[in-house]
């Protein structure tokens, strides 16, 4: 992209912090992203529009977490960070919408408006955290001037708000396993458990799962495991550190949002696609 006219935005006030917390997220280069199509797919829908995409961005550039380019940037992952359109909407939390980017002051002169594919309408969203501090943003791109309704800004808060806080979801649990598992381990390495495999062993015993003496021998060396009836359990000791780190096996039924619903996601836009015809 030539730069030579497009001048980049000014760093955020809080970019230290607001970097921390694009790195907390795990998600940058991850390939784990394919749940935020649905976010994408009905930011799109809502507003109306051909192009959607969302991405994070870091010191340097924009990690496309979902998109449907058209005529550019087509199977790209990334991009520099001083070329994107975005990097205007990290400087505040509300959305950044311009009717028509050849006329605005900030974009006329950006390659992607003035040359192809020639964007005209833009609408970015910020990732707003908790803390304030925004992660990337949720996008929508026409190649005509257009308005966006109260309702349609509305709904499209929503979903930039759900995108957040399902990232940030995942980052806590991240940690929480993080901590856990850092709690188990100083707790088995107390009872003399310095192998993986032995470790291994005693988690399996924890989840319920058959393990014999041979593999269980560690554990049972260690005092965390007898044998009994022909097999290996945990011991009194064993239990107690079990039930002390929560490491029992448990299944929970999901209470899933309409957004994080597959199955409701697909009809929903097979009924938006059948009003459009």
């Amino acid at each position: 992209m030539d730069q030579n006219a497009f001048k980049p935005a000014r760093l955020p006030a809080n970019e230290a912090g607001r970097l921390a917390a694009v790195n907390r997220t795990g998600l940058m280069d991850s390939a784990n992203t394919a749940r935020f199509d649905h976010h994408a797919r009905l930011f799109r829908h809502i507003a109306q529009v051909p192009v959607s995409y969302t991405g994070l961005l870091d010191e340097t550039r924009q990690y496309f977490l979902a998109e449907n380019f058209t005529g550019c940037l087509i199977g790209a992952r990334e991009v520099a960070r001083h070329e994107t359109v975005c990097q205007h909407a990290l400087l505040d939390t509300k959305p950044y919408i311009v009717p028509d980017m050849r006329i605005d002051p900030v974009f006329a002169q950006h390659p992607l408006v003035a040359s192809d594919p020639h964007w005209v309408f833009w609408a970015g969203f910020p990732l707003v955290t908790g803390e304030g501090y925004i992660l990337g943003t949720i996008c929508a791109v026409d190649f005509t001037p257009r308005q966006l309704s109260e309702d349609q800004i509305g709904l499209l808060r929503g979903i930039a708000a759900d995108m957040t806080i399902s990232i940030q979801m995942q980052a806590d649990q991240q940690e929480l396993i993080a901590r856990k598992s850092e709690a188990v381990l100083a707790a088995l390495h107390k009872h003399g458990v310095g192998s993986l495999a032995v470790a291994r062993a005693f988690l399996d015993l924890c989840l319920g799962k058959r393990v014999d003496a041979q593999d269980a021998r560690g554990v049972i060396d260690s005092g965390l495991a007898v044998e009994r009836d022909g097999g290996v359990v945990l011991s009194a000791a064993g239990a107690s550190l079990k039930t002390g780190h929560g490491l029992g096996p448990a299944d929970y039924k999901a209470v899933l949002s309409p957004i994080r619903n597959a199955e409701l996601l697909d009809e929903m836009f097979n009924l938006m696609d059948e009003a459009e015809v």
